[in-house]
């Protein structure tokens, strides 16, 4: 059975839900929860070997001027204390606002304000666009371990040895919340803060506080048990009931647990568990990688956003829980077609062995040869049957060969047609995704050989920002062969620099590569010219021997020089395609 893919080093939903991101491996990655598709990406933007990425937050950040749309931010917090904010562009600004470990970021304010919060006890609030602080809080003298801000952005709890619930507004501490069992590690806050939700250290359960404003009490309602520690946990108030509430967590194996509260006083609590499957009829799980609880709607139907699987296959799903409190088990796609192919290998390989173990059996029929009675016992009923009797209602030799239908050729010559189908975009990019993971320019260049425009426009688009920058190199290095070679990569690397011109520009090793591009482009279109005056020279020569000589069967001057022409243009339009998306890709 194949392992596990290691969890990501820090990943978080946009407050919509809209947006999922991850950093893992010094990889930062953004992907659209509704499409499923990985929409931006960015290799090791703090570029510091002794520094790790801690946390990380996302948000659609309306621009100043609204028909320009939303612009993705994506916000990276690290163990130094260093903060970034990166776009498509790559970073935006970058600060270092504090001393100690960035362990909490969040968005607000439709995306406008980054909340951060590091070890040292201290939240700031910095402008998205430029990176300054608006505001500094020091909410305690000592270490704190998260930060959370509530769904409709009025209050924050800062939890720690002493956890503390704020005001957003004035940053006035509202009320404490004790902890018997030690340091409270994870909290949250539903809307208006009247419920609260924490997790403590070597503990298997998440507590549900209600909260008193007017009073400035806090009270400890239930316990909400679970198989193991949970590694993220949120609420929300429920609309159905104002004294209720809806609590999920996601645990360290995970699994997936929603509490649904009628009442924060209910004695007995039955979660709805939710877990994903390899496949429908073999064991093992794949563990979710975070779950975030959707807007309660008036009908008060619950819906969880669901991502599990690798950061190279993600997969998103939105779970309707329904009123039983049954379980729910989801199946991954990805996973069930991957062991459907690991088993149709398996069966090859078994049917390839019996073969040959029959075939082994028959060549040594005719062998005279000395076995004992436990190898002769061992052996495949093929060969116990050496000499079987004869039996009258077996075909004859006419009747077998009938039944293959040799005389029929419209089968065979349907799958010959289809054999010499041309190749679709989806077999092109598979191969094209293997030869770049390999990295063998060998079979790039039979991918290359493909000139259909559809093909390579959706080939080039399904690739990553890595993949395409890795394709990137393959042509910097190819872009000085000639003839047929050089024609047939042209398309390619201009549907490349147009396709993912965003996703190479922000990425600081491009740079090299577009210089040396533009260099190598430069270089042969400058020799088009003289190029095409040695050739009509040429050929004007050759013409008047072959005049004199009287050849009629050789073409003329006029019509070898225009045919040169020709072929020096349809060269020279590419060319000059990509070398001037180069210009513009240049910094």
């Amino acid at each position: 059975m194949a392992a596990t893919p290691p969890p990501p080093d820090a990943f978080a939903f946009s407050s919509d839900g809209e947006l999922f991101a991850a950093v893992s491996g010094r990889r930062i990655q953004v992907w659209s929860t509704r499409e499923g598709q990985k929409i931006a990406g960015w290799t090791d933007p703090i570029a510091a070997h002794d520094d790790s990425y801690s946390c990380i937050a996302c948000s659609s950040v309306q621009k100043k001027h609204k028909k320009d749309g939303d612009l993705i931010v994506v916000a990276v917090g690290t163990a130094n204390g260093v903060v970034l904010a990166l776009d498509s562009t790559g970073v935006i600004w970058k600060s270092a606002c504090h001393t100690g470990k960035v362990i909490s970021l969040h968005f607000s304010k439709q995306g406008c304000v980054l909340i951060t919060a590091s070890r040292d006890g201290v939240i700031c609030e910095l402008d998205t666009w430029t990176g300054k602080s608006k505001d500094t809080l020091k909410a305690s003298k000592k270490s704190i371990n998260s930060l959370t801000v509530s769904h409709d952005e009025k209050f924050m709890v800062v939890s720690g040895k002493t956890t503390k619930l704020y005001s957003m507004k004035d940053k006035k501490e509202i009320l404490k919340i004790p902890s018997d069992d030690g340091p409270i590690q994870l909290m949250s806050v539903s809307d208006e803060a009247h419920t609260l939700v924490s997790y403590t250290d070597n503990n298997k359960e998440v507590k549900v506080w209600s909260c008193d404003h007017q009073n400035c009490t806090v009270v400890s309602t239930v316990s909400l048990a679970m198989h193991t520690q949970p590694k993220t946990v949120e609420c929300k108030r429920s609309t159905s009931s104002k004294a209720g509430g809806i609590v999920l967590a996601v645990s360290k194996k995970g699994v997936a647990y929603v509490w649904d509260l009628q009442t924060l006083s209910q004695d007995e609590i039955l979660p709805t568990k939710i877990s994903v499957k390899k496949s429908l009829d073999k064991k093992g799980r794949v563990p979710i990688i975070l779950a975030k609880l959707c807007d309660v709607k008036e009908d008060n139907t619950i819906k969880v956003h669901v991502v599990f699987g690798s950061l190279d296959c993600l997969q998103f799903k939105i779970v309707v829980l329904g009123e039983n409190c049954e379980d729910i088990n989801l199946v991954a796609e990805s996973d069930a077609l991957a062991s459907e192919e690991q088993d149709a290998k398996v069966n090859n390989k078994m049917d390839d062995e019996q073969d040959r173990q029959e075939n082994t059996n028959l060549t040594r029929q005719g062998r005279p040869n000395k076995r004992t009675a436990s190898v002769l016992d061992s052996i495949t009923d093929t060969v116990k049957e050496v000499n079987p009797e004869y039996n009258l209602d077996e075909p004859t030799m006419e009747q077998k060969l009938e039944s293959l239908n040799l005389l029929n050729k419209s089968e065979f010559l349907e799958e010959q047609s289809a054999s010499l189908a041309p190749p679709s975009a989806d077999s092109v990019y598979i191969l094209l995704k293997q030869a770049l993971c390999a990295d063998d320019h060998a079979e790039l260049l039979k991918c290359m050989y493909n000139r259909d425009e559809k093909v390579i426009v959706k080939s080039v688009s399904l690739l990553t920002p890595g993949d395409a920058l890795k394709l990137l190199k393959f042509f910097v290095s190819s872009i000085q062969s000639r003839g047929a070679k050089l024609v047939c990569l042209l398309p390619w690397l201009q549907t490349l620099l147009s396709r993912h011109m965003s996703s190479i520009v922000s990425q600081e090793s491009s740079l090299l590569l577009l210089n040396s591009l533009y260099q190598l482009i430069d270089a042969r279109t400058s020799t088009f010219k003289s190029a095409l005056q040695l050739s009509t020279t040429l050929d004007y020569r050759f013409s008047e021997k072959l005049t004199r000589k009287r050849r009629p069967h050789r073409l003329s001057m006029r019509t070898r020089t225009q045919r040169t022409k020709n072929l020096t243009s349809m060269l020279w339009k590419p060319m000059r395609r990509v070398k001037s998306l180069a210009m513009l890709l240049m910094p």
